[in-house]
């Protein structure tokens, strides 16, 4: 399901009604609709709307519903006239089973069961013997008489879908192909029940059969393979089956205008990729491309064959990102790329692609009994994106993507913190967080270094071989790797699997000729908090000193239940330490505050084998802050040859913010040509106005096909400087300029709100409308109009309020989600009634988001607006301090040099 990462070149942030979802990569992302495997959602500050609390006060504990009668089979029919209508009428046969073998007690256990099902029209129920009650959300069966041990029956349910506000998903008049007809399913966590009678719980699974009737000249596609194709007085009826058992949230169908890319077999499997007609077939080349080279390594990595009938791969925009359904992928259109965005996402896009097919085994083949156990789908395809990068030997990837999992877990950990396997929460869509995705990859991770590679994978395969077509719960991973290692892992899971946090490390480096030429490296733990439940961690950390001549030296800190340990070096005489390195194989989840002596940080940031010591040294260096530290910053990473290690200088030099710090930052966004670091390096800009950076940026945008168009457009116009106001107005308003998925546009849009002229805020006060901008880009002139109006004079805020307002009736559900953001952010008290309403169009497992999101706007924004142009004030004068200081420096080293 999920994995949170982030689109290049898209400036907008906290879109989304999901509280936990933050980016695995440095730039910004566009507001994208619906919940799905990939999360292209920026990190909302949940702490800030939910006072820093994962649950709240009214959450209570959740639990997989008893099976006693259990639908095994669907045979689903769905009946399409025309997709306009956003209408179909569908028949499912359900087959139950008493699949236990003996009876329980209780007869009314085996006469009755309970199905989801929401907003069904003209419902009814055809089978004799099986009385009914339906009250709009459930369906209640009753048999007259009871199950017997083994017993199946069939039951025919047969209604009517509307306009589903979720689940199934019709396009708009505005989207993208215009006037290009589809539908399409998305389910996680609990969404089936919007279209689909069925126990809308994992717990449950069932084989299907399809029956998908519609107009003859579309394209149906379903879970499992083809069965046969009927035409008969201008419909097709389309028939798919899957012998698979499969979760609700896994079922999926697809009907449209369609185009298709056939990327051959393998090992018998078909692999195939769809996208709306209109769109340029070799893009989804350019996106899936390596599928079939992925399945051939990911079933070697796993030892298990795969097990799909077929693998194909769809993109529409019904599709908030990405969703692992048994074997029909969908993934939203903006994920299709073409040459120019290849050059900046290629990459990306692949890690995403492994992580839907990783599903195959953590999540489709062995499916999760309930959702506190998500981790053992999420955690897991999250780590195989970084299996894969490793097992193709680029280690200085694998490496960065394993920092930044960890950045983004820890991040989220800022807001709050909860147990990777916690039952206790208000919807289950809010525990596909930055804890399941990355926060649970890391504890993979340590689990494979701390019982030794080979170990590891053996004990997974053995964990897919055991419970292939089975749920699992976490214990039953926990049992493999022991099985296969020797080793008790009841501590690490109770440590890091049932309580919260990580370990924060405080070190302490010391350098003594006189005292045996010794180095001694002191690690403290931090972050323990008993009234909090945050322990302190028993783990192994490795720490290395390199000596000038070479020699390498390692110990390991051994923690058990100490908050401190030290590791002493006796260096060869006439040897002193050139470089230091704490965790040199990345093995252990930590933070690291520790610094060096500054000859140490150099050579680190120059010579270290690993990416994430060297951007530990950099940071280190600038925070140093002199111009001497900063002048090395600027001719070491000037050889730097990998790209991540770039843009973390790039984000340390905007975090000093002195005016050298920025200089320099300048000159890296000038001189930047990695299209993988280009967009990031310029978004490290973001929060800082000054002159050399605008220079810098205007510079850039001066190159021709610049993958980092977006985020240049967002930097300049927070320069706020009035001569930039008709470029941007230019660049907003040209229609050759609106770039793949609106890229462009929504961040020349969110340009202009950044530069909080009221020229520009007239501007998007008119661009908001129903089909005035494309539907890609209509988030972005929301979120501008927003930030801009939030600047202008009380009538113009207000003015703003009113036309947002009425943006949430839209017929799109994200321009409505965004317009709810947008309001909050401008603490439109006087609106709750009507951001209320919005309700009724999101799925209930979304109305924790609208609730967090009602509880921060009643609570307002403590002057945030008063506090930002302090802060700003507050820069200003620290950049002129520091130019006044390098002006002295100059002039007494001028003076200095006549001596």
């Amino acid at each position: 399901m999920y994995i949170h990462v982030t689109l290049p070149g898209f400036i907008t942030r906290n879109a989304q009604p999901h509280p936990h979802s933050s980016g695995s990569h440095d730039s910004k992302t566009q507001p994208m609709p619906q919940n799905c495997c990939i999360n292209l959602r920026e990190s909302q500050d949940y702490a800030a709307s939910a006072g820093g609390d994962f649950a709240s006060a009214q959450a209570f504990s959740h639990y997989a519903p008893n099976i006693v009668i259990e639908p095994v089979h669907l045979d689903i029919s769905l009946h399409f006239d025309d997709l306009a209508e956003e209408t179909t009428r569908i028949k499912v046969i359900t087959t139950f089973r008493h699949s236990r073998g003996e009876l329980i007690e209780s007869v009314n256990d085996r006469k009755s069961i309970t199905l989801n099902g929401v907003a069904f029209e003209d419902l009814t129920v055809t089978t004799p013997g099986v009385s009914h009650a339906y009250d709009g959300e459930h369906l209640k069966l009753v048999w007259d008489t009871p199950f017997n041990a083994g017993e199946d029956r069939h039951v025919t349910v047969e209604y009517k879908v509307k306009a589903p506000i979720a689940g199934l998903y019709f396009s708009k008049p505005d989207s993208f192909p215009i006037g290009v007809k589809w539908a399409i399913t998305d389910h996680e966590t609990e969404k089936a029940r919007y279209w689909l009678a069925c126990v809308d719980f994992p717990t449950v699974r069932t084989t299907l059969t399809w029956h998908i009737t519609a107009p003859a000249e579309l394209t149906s596609l379903a879970n499992g393979r083809l069965e046969s194709e009927d035409v008969k007085d201008g419909f097709k009826t389309t028939h798919w089956k899957l012998d698979h058992r499969c979760p609700s949230y896994l079922i999926c169908f697809a009907v449209g205008q369609l185009i298709e890319y056939d990327d051959g077999e393998v090992d018998g499997i078909p692999i195939k990729y769809y996208t709306a007609k209109g769109n340029d077939p070799q893009d989804l080349h350019r996106s899936f491309g390596r599928t079939p080279e992925m399945i051939k390594w990911l079933q070697k990595k796993i030892d298990y064959k795969f097990p799909w009938p077929k693998y194909y791969q769809i993109a529409l925009p019904g599709i908030g990102g990405a969703m692992e359904n048994i074997s029909l992928v969908t993934w939203t259109d903006t994920l299709l790329i073409d040459e120019t965005l290849a050059t900046e996402r290629k990459a990306w896009i692949e890690t995403i692609n492994i992580h839907e097919m990783a599903h195959t085994y953590f999540g489709d083949l062995l499916v999760i009994r309930f959702f506190e156990h998500a981790w053992l789908k999420e955690s897991w395809a999250t780590y195989i994106e970084a299996c894969w990068v490793e097992d193709l030997g680029e280690a200085d990837e694998y490496r960065y993507q394993m920092y930044l999992k960890a950045r983004n877990y820890i991040f989220e950990c800022g807001g709050y913190m909860r147990p990777i396997v916690c039952r206790k929460y208000d919807s289950s869509w809010d525990l596909f967080d930055s804890h399941t995705y990355p926060g649970g990859c890391w504890r993979l991770h340590m689990l494979r270094h701390l019982i030794g590679t080979s170990c590891f994978w053996r004990g997974v395969h053995r964990y897919v071989r055991d419970h292939a077509g089975k749920t699992v719960v976490t214990h039953d991973l926990q049992t493999a790797l022991e099985t296969e290692s020797g080793v008790n892992l009841t501590r690490f899971f109770d440590q890091f699997i049932y309580s919260k946090g990580y370990p924060r490390l405080k070190g302490n480096y010391d350098y003594s000729r006189d005292s045996g030429n010794r180095v001694r490296i002191t690690l403290s733990q931090q972050q323990q908090d008993d009234a909090a439940g945050i322990p302190l961690f028993a783990f192994p950390v490795d720490v290395e000193i390199v000596d000038d001549a070479g020699g390498r030296h390692v110990q390991t800190i051994m923690f058990d239940r100490e908050a401190r340990q030290v590791a002493v070096f006796f260096l060869p005489e006439r040897r002193k330490p050139a470089r230091v390195r704490v965790d040199p194989q990345g093995k252990v989840l930590h933070t690291l505050e520790m610094s060096a002596d500054e000859e140490i940080l150099e050579n680190v940031a120059a010579g270290a084998e690993d990416v994430v010591s060297r951007m530990w040294a950099y940071a280190e260096l600038v925070k140093i802050g002199t111009r001497g530290a900063i002048k090395k910053v600027g001719r070491l990473v000037a050889k730097e040859k990998f790209y991540g290690v770039k843009i973390k200088v790039a984000q340390s030099l905007a975090a000093a913010r002195t005016a050298i710090a920025i200089d320099l930052l300048a000159e890296l966004i000038s001189a930047e040509t990695d299209p993988q670091a280009m967009s990031s390096v310029v978004d490290a800009a973001s929060g800082i106005r000054d002159p050399v950076i605008r220079d810098a940026v205007l510079k850039l945008l001066t190159r021709e096909n610049l993958p980092a168009h977006g985020s240049a457009l967002a930097v300049l116009g927070a320069q706020k400087n009035p001569d930039d106001l008709s470029y941007l107005l230019q660049v907003a308003k040209d229609d050759t300029k609106i770039g793949q998925h609106g890229i462009v546009r929504s961040s020349a849009l969110m340009a202009l709100g950044l530069h909080r002229s009221e020229e520009a805020f007239q501007y998007l006060l008119n661009r908001v409308g129903y089909r005035v901008e494309p539907l890609q880009s209509r988030p972005a002139a929301i979120s501008a109009l927003a930030g801009s109006a939030d600047w202008q004079e009380k009538r113009f805020k207000n003015r703003a309020i009113e036309v947002i307002t009425n943006l949430l009736r839209d017929p799109d559900r994200n321009v409505r989600i965004s317009a709810v953001n947008a309001l909050v952010s401008l603490d439109a008290r006087g609106a709750q009634a009507d951001i209320a309403s919005v309700r009724s169009t999101i799925a209930a497992n979304e109305h924790s988001w609208l609730d967090r999101r009602m509880a921060s706007l009643r609570a307002g924004p403590g002057g945030e607006k008063a506090h930002r142009e302090q802060i700003e004030r507050l820069e200003e004068r620290v950049r002129k301090l520091e130019s006044r200081l390098a002006e002295k420096e100059a002039k007494e080293k001028e003076e200095e040099e006549k001596k």
